[in-house]
């Protein structure tokens, strides 16, 4: 590029605009740094909240396509990760049939906790009690699930008066 006929002044304000975009450009990388830093940590505090839970929690979508499960329901139905029960989980199923599935994530299902029969890595089916969480308009259902293997006992919920 010839600069050797474009005024001194031109020149310098051409200068201090590229400075000032380069300026602008740090600043806006160092908040989008900040916000991804955040957004990260909240993360790794939501994995670790759910993580350790003492039941299993699972997301679905309302036609049965599980978005998301803690490693506590992974185990539950014998795989080693979340991830690997979300792959197989799209395959195979979570739910034993479709029939099961439509009962356990029916937003008309009463309150409470119910039976839900699921099937394992492994090929066998178990009954596990669901509790379902609320949820309004088209909302995904989020199920808590309760491993109750020989030794371990389903909490009891009381309902508050109203």
């Amino acid at each position: 590029m010839r600069d050797e006929h474009r005024p001194k002044q031109e020149l310098v304000h051409e200068i201090i605009g590229l400075r000032k975009q380069v300026t602008d450009l740090k600043e806006a990388m160092t908040a989008r740094r900040r916000v991804e830093d955040a957004l990260r940590a909240t993360e790794e505090l939501l994995r670790a909240l759910t993580d350790g839970a003492p039941v299993g929690l699972c997301l679905f979508r309302q036609d049965g396509t599980l978005l998301g499960a803690n490693r506590p329901f992974a185990r539950m139905l014998g795989y080693d990760s979340p991830a690997e029960l979300q792959a197989m989980g799209a395959v195979l199923g979570v739910f034993a049939s479709p029939e099961e599935q439509s009962r356990a994530l029916c937003p008309a299902a009463p309150r409470g906790i119910v039976e839900a029969l699921f099937r394992r890595k492994d090929g066998c089916r178990r009954t596990h009690p669901v509790l379902r969480g609320e949820t309004t308009g088209d909302q995904d259902p989020i199920l808590a699930v309760f491993d109750c293997s020989p030794g371990l006992t389903l909490p009891s919920f009381q309902s508050s008066p109203a």
